[in-house]
C-alpha cells in the first residue's frame, strides 16, 4: 500500500466516522483499517482520530489533514471524470494538421460526418510543412498529420487513404508554354524541373503559386500550365474547362493518407481515423 493508499482509507474514515463503514465501503477489514490508521500516524508523528461511543472523531490536527486530502481527492475524481468524458467522447479536443489544399478536401466530409455523431468534441485545423507537422506529432502537440506520403519517414505509421495521379492541364486548346509551379523544393516543383530537363523545353517565366487552387484558377483562364493531381481537376476534364497536357509523359501517382503517432493516440483521434475510411 502507498502514501495514496493510506490517505485514501484515512478520508474514508474521516467522512464516515466509522471504521466499520469505512472497512465495507473501501472493501479492506477492519484490522487492516485499523493499521493503516496507525502507520499514517506514525508517518506524521501526530495523532488523527479519537475514539466515541460513535465510532472516531477527527483531532484538530486530524481536521486540518482532511482539509486537504478532501481538496486532493476531489481533483482526483474531477481527473477520472475528464477521462471518462473523453473515453465516451463527451468532450476533448482534436488537433489536425494538413500542408496542402489535397490535404484538406480528404478532410471535409468525414470532419462533418464525425461532428454529427460527436458534437462536442472541439478541432483545431492546423497548417505546416510535412516536416515541421510531423516533428509536432511526435511530440504530442498534434493528434493527426494528413499528408502525401514519404518514404523517408520510418518512424510514424502512415495509412493510406487515397492514391492519384499527376497530371499537366492547361485550358483547352491553350497554345502558351508557361509553367505555374508551386514553391521551390515542393514535390511538383521539383518534377516540373525534371520534366523540362529531359525534354529540354523551352518556355516562357514561370508563375509561383502557394496552393493548387490557385495554379488551377490559372490554368483555366490561359494564364499556363500547371501539374496538379488529377483527382483536383477530373471534373473540370470532364467538362471541358481543361485538358491534360503531355498525355505522352509519364508522371508518378501520388499517395494522400495520414501519419499518426500510437504512443498520444486519444480515444477522440481513434474514432475520427474510422470516419477518415469511409
Amino acid at each position: 500500500m502507498d502514501k495514496l493508499d493510506y490517505y485514501r482509507v484515512f478520508y474514508e474514515v474521516a467522512k464516515t466516522n466509522n471504521i466499520t463503514k469505512a472497512a465495507e465501503n473501501l472493501f479492506i477489514s477492519q484490522p487492516a483499517i485499523s493499521q493503516t490508521i496507525k502507520k499514517l500516524e506514525s508517518d506524521l508523528s501526530a495523532k488523527l482520530f479519537i475514539r466515541n461511543k460513535r465510532g472516531t472523531a477527527l483531532t484538530r490536527f486530524g481536521q486540518e489533514v482532511f482539509n486537504k486530502v478532501e481538496t486532493a481527492m476531489l481533483a482526483l475524481k474531477s481527473i477520472d471524470n475528464i477521462s471518462i468524458e473523453e473515453k465516451e467522447l463527451l468532450k476533448g479536443s482534436l488537433v489536425i494538421a494538413s500542408g496542402s489544399n489535397v490535404a484538406k478536401d480528404i478532410l471535409i466530409s468525414p470532419i462533418k460526418s464525425f461532428l454529427e455523431s460527436f458534437p462536442n468534441i472541439q478541432i483545431t485545423l492546423t497548417e505546416g510543412v510535412q516536416e515541421e507537422t510531423l516533428t509536432k506529432l511526435k511530440a504530442g502537440e498534434i493528434d493527426l498529420v494528413i499528408s502525401q506520403q514519404n518514404h523517408l519517414i520510418k518512424d510514424l505509421p502512415f495509412h493510406s487513404v487515397l492514391k492519384h495521379r499527376y497530371v499537366f492541364i492547361k485550358k483547352k486548346d491553350a497554345k502558351i508554354e508557361r509553367f505555374i509551379k508551386m514553391s521551390k523544393g515542393s514535390f511538383t516543383f521539383n518534377l516540373i524541373e525534371e520534366f523540362e530537363k529531359q525534354t529540354n523545353l523551352k518556355t516562357l517565366p514561370e508563375i509561383f503559386v502557394t496552393g493548387y487552387r490557385m495554379a488551377i484558377e490559372l490554368a483555366q483562364n490561359g494564364v499556363g500550365i500547371a501539374l496538379v493531381p488529377e483527382f483536383l481537376v477530373s471534373k473540370l476534364i470532364e467538362e471541358g474547362k481543361l485538358e491534360i497536357a503531355y498525355k505522352n509523359y509519364k508522371l508518378p501517382s501520388i499517395t494522400f493518407g495520414y501519419y499518426f503517432n500510437p504512443a498520444s493516440l486519444t480515444s477522440a483521434c481513434e474514432v475520427f481515423l474510422k470516419f477518415l475510411e469511409i
